[in-house]
């Protein structure tokens, strides 16, 4: 059982919880607010200002109304109040607050206004979505040197998730490390969304083109050398997990893996 208060779920620093308020943006998140009366309702999280240190939110079935004047939930007159939130992905998020501040926009709808909590619980659960880059793998690269006397293998994400990812390689089954291997030191790249260094544990390699499709063969036999009539070089995908992430690495790559897919989705 995951327990909020363990030190490894706690955010404290503003730009953590600014990145965690930032998942629950995300419309298949799911956000309750508890008061002190136990009365629940369900909200949405609109953003959060870096620069004031505050996020916005209101009701989810808000309606155009003016929480000054139409109070009917008692928003403005409760002490605390308690978010409980399952985030795109499956993160349960955890945090409270006091007493909200009401903004108005230049549209003239309104929102709640509410200071960073001092101190927010996110869990990551395992089962975690993964954004697939079929289409755009070119953009995100990683790098992994076995040894400094070794030069770099250079490969492109194919997908990727917080548990996760896949990589291609334009190298034979063989060359590639075998299953349960530890790569160390791995550069990720994701262009502009930045870059991380991570432990992997292979999974599985197998081959994609340019070579024989199964590896297969006689016990004791060498492999045979496989010929490509076409002159197509051998590419090889190896799937792998990370290892040893902490909450702040797993929030970070989280919000890249939400990021990639969305622009997956527009392209």
């Amino acid at each position: 059982m995951l327990d909020a208060s363990d030190p490894e779920f706690l955010l404290t620093r503003p730009e953590d919880m600014r990145a965690a308020l930032f998942e629950l943006t995300h419309p298949d998140s799911h956000i309750l607010v508890r008061d002190a009366a136990d009365r629940e309702m369900a909200v949405l999280i609109l953003g959060a200002d870096k620069q004031t240190r505050q996020f916005f939110w209101r009701p989810r079935d808000y309606a155009g109304a003016d929480f000054e004047q139409s109070d009917t939930m008692g928003l403005l007159s409760g002490t605390t109040f308690y978010f409980n939130a399952t985030a795109y992905g499956g993160v349960q998020i955890r945090f409270r607050v006091q007493r909200p501040e009401v903004i108005h926009f230049d549209d003239g709808s309104a929102a709640l206004m509410s200071p960073f909590p001092e101190r927010l619980a996110r869990i990551q659960r395992r089962k975690m979505f993964r954004a697939s880059l079929i289409g755009s793998a070119g953009q995100c690269q990683a790098t992994w040197q076995p040894s400094p006397k070794e030069k770099p293998h250079s490969f492109t994400v194919r997908d990727i998730s917080v548990d996760g990812v896949g990589l291609r390689a334009v190298m034979a089954v063989g060359a590639l490390p075998e299953r349960g291997a530890i790569l160390e030191n791995v550069q990720l790249d994701f262009g502009e969304l930045g870059r991380i260094t991570a432990n992997l544990e292979v999974r599985n390699v197998y081959p994609v083109s340019g070579q024989p499709m199964t590896q297969a063969g006689v016990a004791g036999e060498e492999a045979p050398r496989h010929v490509s009539l076409t002159g197509e070089p051998p590419v090889s995908h190896l799937g792998a997990i990370f290892l040893n992430l902490d909450a702040r690495q797993e929030n970070w790559l989280q919000q890249v893996v939400w990021r990639l897919e969305r622009g997956a989705q527009r392209n």
